[in-house]
């Protein structure tokens, strides 16, 4: 069942995905000012898209306690890509979402073909991923690995892993410590409504609400950023980056993210 985990929703499935677009330029640090993970419901935000119904996914920098170790433009872009990886699972469109993943580690068309077709299938089952927001606090700097650059981002994310009544897999409910491993303990909660009056199947759902972590990775010679969930070495594909790559943008954040311990 780690198919239906949510920030890689295919990943797990057949291999993690996520994305996003452009190279760092280097580690100049810029600090607003505020309390991190503490800002007040009137905070203001860099909106790098909009929201116009409940499939939208808006992606905001925080203007209070935002730290980030990378230029300012590139934050922009890695948000502006992030936010198509979203929108691109809200909308069930495989095709752009194959684009967030790092294909330059795995280019095969079998691979991509395959991976589209499992994520298609779940969502024929009735298990769909939707990103509601998500604003990121902290981007560390950008780590040279090999042949592409790295950057850890943290993000306050709010996020629904549905089940439509005509699903038919293992009980949701029961899926506490799954979701939890991915988002977080405290982050999920688990709902039962009904669609409409009178119906005798109800639509089911997690909802994950606090602090989440994402890689951005980007190949040196391109301007677009492609994304992995923060455990995807557990799930079969460890060389999609190098773990001094990992335990660099890892001690930076320890180090530097007041929200690190959450």
């Amino acid at each position: 069942m780690k198919h239906l985990v949510p920030l890689c929703t295919a990943f797990l499935a057949c291999v993690f995905l996520l994305s996003l677009p452009a190279c760092s330029e280097g580690g100049s640090q810029v600090e607003a000012s505020g309390s991190l993970g503490s800002a007040p419901a009137d905070t203001e935000f860099i909106a790098i898209a909009d929201t116009s119904n409940s499939r939208n996914v808006e992606v905001t920098l925080s203007t209070t306690g935002l730290l980030a170790f990378v230029g300012m433009d590139t934050l922009e872009v890695i948000a502006s890509d992030l936010h198509s990886y979203f929108q691109s699972t809200n909308d069930g469109d495989w095709g752009q979402l194959m684009r967030h993943f790092p294909l330059h580690k795995r280019s095969d068309t079998a691979f991509t073909e395959s991976s589209k077709r499992a994520l298609q299938m779940w969502w024929e089952n009735g298990v769909r991923n939707r990103t509601e927001m998500a604003e990121i606090v902290y981007a560390s700097p950008a780590t040279l690995d090999n042949d592409q650059q790295v950057v850890l981002l943290n993000m306050k994310l709010k996020h629904i892993v549905e089940f439509y009544p005509f699903y038919t897999g293992a009980n949701p409910s029961g899926m506490k410590g799954m979701v939890e491993s991915n988002y977080g303990k405290g982050n999920a909660t688990y709902y039962e409504e009904a669609l409409a009056e009178g119906d005798s199947l109800p639509f089911r759902y997690w909802e994950i609400n606090g602090l989440n972590r994402i890689w951005a990775v980007s190949h040196v010679d391109s301007n677009h950023w492609c994304f992995l969930p923060p455990n995807f070495n557990e799930g079969g594909a460890a060389n999609m980056m190098s773990s001094d790559a990992m335990v660099q943008g890892l001690r930076h954040r320890r180090a530097n993210d007041p929200t690190a311990a959450k």
